[in-house]
């Protein structure tokens, strides 16, 4: 396996497949209402989590109708999505408020 293979093994199921990525946002947003409902108090850094991953899923939809192959954008959209993600798991497991 090459060095490309394994950096993006963990991304590889959601490419070409955005109703994937449709199920990660609707389980990050069920995880912020449930955190609001629980805390009382918004986790922002949840919340911009599912628009990451819903705006992605949105990209990957276009990508596939346009048939694209070779994928470059990832390069970009695979860290942020790493980070976004990361920061709103921080945000809920952290005691105090990390806004």
């Amino acid at each position: 396996m090459d060095l490309l293979q394994w950096i993006f093994a963990p991304i590889q199921p959601f490419i070409w497949h955005p109703e994937r990525i449709a199920v990660v946002c609707a389980l990050l947003l069920a995880a912020f209402v449930l955190v609001l409902l629980i805390r009382r108090f918004p986790s922002w850094s949840l919340l911009i989590a599912p628009a990451t991953w819903g705006s992605f899923a949105m990209w990957e939809w276009y990508a596939k109708a346009k048939g694209w192959n070779i994928r470059v954008d990832l390069f970009l959209i695979y860290p942020v999505l790493i980070i976004v993600t990361a920061r709103g798991a921080f945000s809920v497991v952290h005691k105090n408020r990390v806004e």
